[in-house]
């Protein structure tokens, strides 16, 4: 079914609304002439710090909620858009969450001095019915509502160049973009994107023991065992957050699952700044010190409630139906589990029906890449443990990159962390994709090369990054 749907779209696609003409006016009015679309201003103020040089927009696109049936009715699709100049190139910005960077250019957007839209996926955040009919949660119907909104905007902007970028599942949903919809873009660039091919797929077996240094695996495992072992100072702890519940997947499991992914986030988020290896604690640190690193590294809160019902049980649903899931070897903790690590049935979406899972597609994109892929540049870390989901190569002959960041990590592989001999071909490549100059993208100001993670700032769960 879930194939006869995205065949019927892609035919649909054929001599669709791109030939539409193009819209006047300044960039508000173009906006306002799109139909269906809502349109808010976001000012620049000592609040919010934004850049006076450009203008922002949140949107909401009125979606199609079945592609295959327009008879279902709709939803609002939210976006955000960052205007630079009206020639400038486009940006599309796929999270493949909630919206992501709404107010913050991204690196190729930076590197190009493009406008970005930055468009939050189907069911997630705020872009849903009410109810929300699951079943059509799949990649097929997600890049039918990204394509339909690229369409818009191709109306919007005269500057035929577009680039599509996202990182994690945003780069496996722009690289699904690129394939399914390659007249829509110059190219794809994917940040530390694992195109998972099974569930579970077991190459993420052992990943962990070879990541990183032998000193930090074996102080963030017994930290990992002695947390489990103070079971009932971190449930007090996370269920004494402002604002925490966990009504949705238990405060137990909740806390043991954040617990057994301790180690593979540690590595996942470990970027420049991050503590050394010294600075994990040990067994004997106090109740808080030990608290205040988990809550850091790999929080509770990330199947809290509400983060559950912003992103975590979208995704869990994805990954049970066709996105699949990695599973790492735990044997130094399960002693001491009460809950079965690989049981995410008490997070997924209350009612929802869950078909059986269906690889194609993760599959499919994984063959495409290694095989077919034109138009297309990977940016991986060599200490991310989702690696081993990368796609393993891509095409010689082709217009086709995979780039390694030595030592990078989920959060800290970009485009400027490469070695010297791999910048020009980066920069020459989104220079030719955007019509953008490689020469001034060499002199980019550094306040517009976007910054990880600020510290402090409490991390996502190893399932919903980026």
């Amino acid at each position: 079914m879930r194939s006869a749907i995205l065949a019927l779209m892609l035919c649909a696609a054929c001599g669709d609304d791109l030939a539409l003409p193009p819209l006047t006016g300044t960039i508000d009015q173009r906006l306002a002439q799109l139909p269906g679309v809502t349109v808010t201003e976001v000012l620049p103020d000592a609040r919010n710090q934004l850049n006076p040089a450009y203008r922002y927009f949140d949107l909401a696109f009125t979606q199609t909620i079945d592609h295959g049936d327009r008879e279902r009715g709709a939803f609002p699709q939210r976006a955000a858009l960052i205007h630079r100049d009206d020639d400038a190139p486009l940006v599309v910005l796929v999270g493949g969450y909630d919206t992501y960077l709404p107010r913050r250019f991204s690196e190729p957007a930076a590197l190009a001095q493009a406008n970005q839209l930055s468009l939050e996926y189907r069911f997630y955040g705020d872009s849903h019915g009410d109810p929300t009919p699951w079943e059509l949660l799949d990649v097929a119907q997600a890049q039918a509502d990204q394509h339909a909104i690229v369409q818009d905007l191709a109306r919007v902007y005269a500057n035929p160049h577009r680039i599509v970028t996202g990182g994690s599942k945003g780069g496996e949903n722009a690289l699904q973009s690129m394939r399914l919809y390659p007249d829509d873009y110059d190219g794809a660039i994917a940040y530390v994107a694992p195109v998972i091919t099974d569930k579970p797929d077991l190459r993420y077996a052992h990943v962990l023991d070879d990541i990183g240094v032998a000193e930090c695996r074996d102080r963030l495992r017994a930290v990992q065992r002695e947390l489990l072992a103070r079971r009932a100072m971190v449930e007090a702890h996370a269920s004494a957050a402002d604002g925490a519940r966990f009504d949705h997947a238990g405060l137990g499991k909740a806390v043991e699952t954040a617990i057994v992914e301790l180690e593979f986030a540690y590595w996942m988020e470990l970027g420049p700044g991050a503590p050394a290896c010294s600075q994990i604690p040990t067994p004997q640190a106090t109740d808080d010190q030990l608290y205040a690193f988990l809550d850091t590294w790999s929080s509770p809160l990330a199947y809290a409630d509400h983060d559950l019902s912003v992103y975590g049980q979208q995704y869990i649903y994805q990954d049970q139906t066709e996105l699949g899931y990695p599973i790492w070897e735990h044997a130094h903790l399960d002693d001491l589990l009460q809950y079965s690590y690989e049981d995410w049935s008490r997070m997924m979406p209350i009612g929802a029906r869950v078909p059986a899972y269906d690889p194609s597609v993760p599959r499919d994109l994984a063959a495409w890449v290694e095989q077919d892929a034109e138009h297309v540049m990977l940016v991986g870390g060599e200490w991310d443990p989702w690696g081993a989901g990368y796609p393993a190569r891509v095409p010689d002959g082709r217009d086709a990159y995979r780039f390694t960041v030595a030592h990078g990590s989920h959060w800290s592989s970009g485009i400027y962390s490469l070695a010297p001999a791999d910048l020009p071909i980066a920069f020459d490549t989104v220079a030719r994709w955007s019509g953008a100059s490689a020469t001034q993208m060499r002199a980019l100001p550094p306040e517009l090369v976007p910054s990880q993670r600020a510290p402090g700032v409490r991390a996502p769960a190893p399932r919903g990054v980026w």
